[in-house]
């Protein structure tokens, strides 16, 4: 019997999934904060070894069972960043197993996909467009942070959110509803001992996370100025898929376009209403698509394609042990 991996590390957690060569869910792992951008290579490869060998141990095997690992990696963005990761992480892990290597968000595109292609468009704290086409050409676009041009991401949104609320105080912008909910998170009386709490650091933007859901709300209730942040990073968006398929050569095919990440969740649905409307003015047959299952899956998926031909019966037999994997362990490995 063979057995395949499946490791998404992220900033938050990092999880690890074994199953057989049917699809079936043998072990799982978890650790913490994998990032090497966080803390550091050595406590990244710490929380990397937790998660692999917790899932070895639960499924009762060796790195040796292994006939391929999928690793989806948060912060495996250039390409002397994966040279880095293999040399202080992954080969001390892994040694010679045999892997598919790629940044986290194309292991959250291969969870929501039925084929190995497709772009993807996640933002929450960050944002990445990414891709592969049917030739399996790889392309990405943003994903290295503000500093690199990341204009919108779910913390910008919260970010310009509270702008809104410092301008329409001075008068630069009419009322806006944004103001209300900011003062009432806060759990301030008015505007003015909001704006005094924030400017004399006796509250932080941290203490008001997530602030974009806040814009959400408030555009759901069609707020002007939280509708116009809401289309600007729509728009932003759209453009770095566009910029992907360009690369990819795609925009007049039809492909899938996965919308990961926490944005995507808000209660408004016109950051992607707008972000649709501006990829199908280059890429008309473009088909949006909500994530099935998790990025630890996509990682796992990445690796059983290697040697699997992925029909409906692998994936409804993987689809119902995740159901029982998800009792087993609590933890959800479908998609909200």
């Amino acid at each position: 019997m063979k057995y395949y991996m499946g490791l998404d590390v992220g900033a938050t957690k990092t999880f690890c999934l074994i199953a057989d060569a049917a699809a079936g869910i043998r072990g799982f792992g978890r650790a913490g904060n994998g990032s090497y951008e966080i803390q550091g290579t050595a406590a990244a490869a710490r929380e990397n070894h937790q998660a692999v060998h917790h899932a070895l141990a639960e499924a009762g095997l060796t790195l040796a069972n292994i006939a391929w690992a999928g690793l989806g990696v948060a912060g495996a963005d250039l390409p002397e960043d994966f040279v880095m990761l293999e040399r202080e992480i992954y080969t001390p892990l892994f040694g010679d197993t045999p892997r598919i290597f790629r940044n986290d968000s194309m292991a959250a595109m291969r969870g929501s996909v039925r084929t190995s292609h497709g772009i993807v468009i996640a933002c929450g704290t960050g944002v990445i467009a990414a891709g592969i086409n049917p030739e399996g050409r790889e392309a990405r676009a943003g994903g290295l942070n503000e500093e690199f041009g990341d204009v919108w991401t779910g913390t910008i949104i919260g970010r310009q959110g509270l702008y809104a609320v410092y301008h329409a105080r001075d008068g630069v912008l009419p009322p806006t509803l944004l103001t209300g909910l900011f003062v009432e998170k806060a759990g301030c009386s008015d505007v003015d001992e909001f704006f005094y709490k924030m400017y004399r650091r006796e509250l932080t933007q941290d203490q008001l996370q997530p602030m974009a859901k806040l814009v959400f709300d408030a555009a759901f209730q069609g707020d002007p100025a939280a509708l116009e942040i809401l289309r600007a990073a729509g728009r932003y968006l759209g453009d770095l898929v566009i910029a992907v398929a360009r690369k990819l050569g795609v925009t007049a095919q039809p492909f899938d376009l996965v919308t990961a990440g926490s944005v995507f969740k808000g209660s408004s649905p016109v950051l992607k209403d707008c972000m649709m409307a501006r990829v199908h003015e280059v890429c008309p047959v473009a088909r949006p698509v909500t994530p099935v299952f998790e990025p630890v899956v996509g990682a796992l998926l990445m690796a059983l394609e290697k040697d699997i031909d992925m029909t409906d019966a692998i994936y409804h037999n993987l689809s119902d042990s995740l159901l029982e994997a998800e009792k087993r362990y609590q933890v959800e490995f479908t998609a909200d």
